[in-house]
């Protein structure tokens, strides 16, 4: 496929080797770009679709190998080759950096970017630039299953979500449904419905670039039509949204929340379904006007093999990648290294004392191994809530905690954020937990958060921030052999203090009776 050409003569049994040996180390890369991404694909319900690009790839790969070109003579192969040997040479601090940070979409796209050049540069030592410019879309195709930089990504759905709630909010008024808007948030007469659950993040907007994408492949359409295909695919996918958002808010409005679950599951799958049959029916009709492509006959192919040393170097570079990265981390996963660990207990002898329960997005989001929720009444009379859960030892635990932080989700709510988080090291009962501090303001009323995000990592030195997110940190906790070995969150919320002092000192009085060591 890729380092193998088909002469003029019989290939010799050389040739074929060489030729097979580049597929199989072009492969192993490309296997283990997608074992790094499969995480997010798993977890993350809006980047479900991912698993189905690489098959989607592949196929269209395979669909080009049956029309290639005759391939040309290579003009200079000093760039083509020092391309690989960055990409390979990359490829060992690319994975160490993802072992400590499998949620940092930078070096996600960092790996995706080399591997996706690295293929460039053997493709085009292998047929010249007919072979580059006739696979290029296959090879960058995949890139649409790489999570958007999360910064990004905010960006585009918060706009997103604002404006379905504005525009519902709009429609129900008018239609004489009093409605108000809070954030992400729409209050109608029977209560609140969270466009988080209504619309789930117009996670289909980026399924619908991929179905465009591969649509408009499929039917070979030209480079004009095809654009036309996404942004079509974009505006069906958020008028799907908006359409499903205003089923939801309004039987809410009618009938409670308790009926919106009923409709849930329904209106997201049929909304899926009509933003697939649109572009199947525009793709469809696109086709009809599109003048038919005679595919020029297959040439037979220049046989320009990719060096042998450069494959060397790209397979243990893989290797060295991956048996560097697991030493790397083992060596520094000392005793010494960890906090000790703690538990909750639950202050159900508190008054008014009842559980609360996780929405069943929430727990499908976090998917963790053991939490819920509660919410009391303190003895000054003062309302209280918590959340507790715990990872087991993995790689999911701060994937989705990491941007669900009570900074993200309650200003999205309506809530007004008042000044900045501040970061402090409370010693409870024997337990070091690493807190951050927020106040809100809630209709008039404010709102302590302490929040703990505890990987069981020694604080280093006075730094106590145990989630430093920046580059900086992130680098640091490659150099720290830090990884995620079990995680546990908690987060505690009271009411109506007005001085933050006498608030911490309330909070730490309440961890008293529910931190235990051990």
């Amino acid at each position: 496929m890729i380092a193998s050409a088909v002469a003029t003569s019989p290939k010799t049994t050389t040739e074929r080797e060489a030729g097979w040996l580049a597929i199989a180390i072009i492969i192993v890369v490309w296997l283990e770009l997608i074992s790094r991404l499969r995480l997010e694909w798993s977890i993350n319900p809006q980047y479900g679709y991912g698993w189905t690009v690489p098959f989607l790839t592949a196929f269209i790969f395979w669909r080009r190998w049956e029309t290639a070109p005759a391939g040309a003579s290579v003009i200079a192969n000093f760039l083509p080759a020092a391309t690989i040997i960055a990409g390979a040479l990359l490829l060992p601090p690319i994975r160490l950096i993802q072992e400590a940070n499998p949620d940092w979409r930078l070096a996600s796209w960092a790996m995706a970017i080399s591997v996706v050049a690295m293929t460039s540069a053997a493709i085009y030592l292998a047929g010249g630039m007919p072979w580059l410019r006739h696979f290029a879309f296959p090879i960058l195709f995949f890139l649409v299953a790489v999570p958007w930089p999360t910064q990004f990504e905010q960006a585009i759905i918060q706009g997103l979500m604002r404006a379905d709630t504005a525009i519902n909010v709009e429609v129900l008024n008018a239609i004489g449904v009093p409605a108000v808007q809070l954030g992400n948030v729409i209050e109608v007469g029977t209560g609140f419905v969270g466009i988080d659950e209504a619309c789930t993040g117009v996670r289909s907007l980026q399924a619908t670039f991929m179905v465009s994408l591969f649509l408009g492949e499929l039917y070979e359409f030209s480079v004009l039509r095809r654009v036309g295909l996404v942004i079509v695919g974009a505006c069906v996918a958020f008028l799907c949204n908006l359409a499903r958002t205003f089923l939801l808010v309004y039987v809410g409005a009618e009938r409670g929340s308790e009926a919106i679950k009923k409709w849930h599951d329904p209106a997201g799958l049929s909304i899926l379904l009509v933003c697939l049959f649109v572009l199947w029916g525009l793709s469809m009709l696109l086709r009809g006007k599109e003048t038919a492509k005679v595919s020029p006959p297959k040439h037979a192919l220049v046989a320009h093999r990719i060096p042998r040393f450069l494959l060397v170097c790209l397979l243990a570079s893989a290797i060295v990648a991956e048996v560097g990265t697991q030493l790397w981390y083992r060596l520094h996963e000392s005793p010494a290294s960890r906090m000790a660990a703690w538990n909750v207990v639950w202050p159900s002898q508190a008054e008014n004392f009842k559980p609360v329960a996780v929405a069943e997005q929430a727990q499908e989001l976090l998917r963790y191994n053991e939490g819920g929720g509660g919410a009391w009444t303190s003895s000054d009379g003062r309302q209280w809530a918590m959340y507790f859960f715990r990872w087991l030892p993995g790689r999911t635990a701060g994937l989705f905690i990491k941007n669900h932080r009570p900074d993200i989700c309650l200003p999205a709510s309506g809530m007004t954020q008042i000044g900045g988080v501040q970061h402090k090291l409370f010693t409870i009962n024997g337990v070091a937990l690493p807190i951050r501090s927020y106040v809100f303001e809630n209709a008039g009323v404010p709102l302590h958060v302490y929040y703990c995000y505890w990987d069981g990592t020694v604080p280093n030195g006075a730094t106590i921030d145990q989630e430093n997110w920046t580059p900086a940190g992130r680098l640091e906790a490659v150099r720290a052999g830090k990884r995620d070995v079990g995680t546990q969150m908690l987060e505690i919320v009271t009411w109506g203090y007005d001085q933050d002092q006498i608030a911490e000192q309330a909070v730490r009085a309440q961890l008293e009776k529910i931190i235990r060591p051990g």
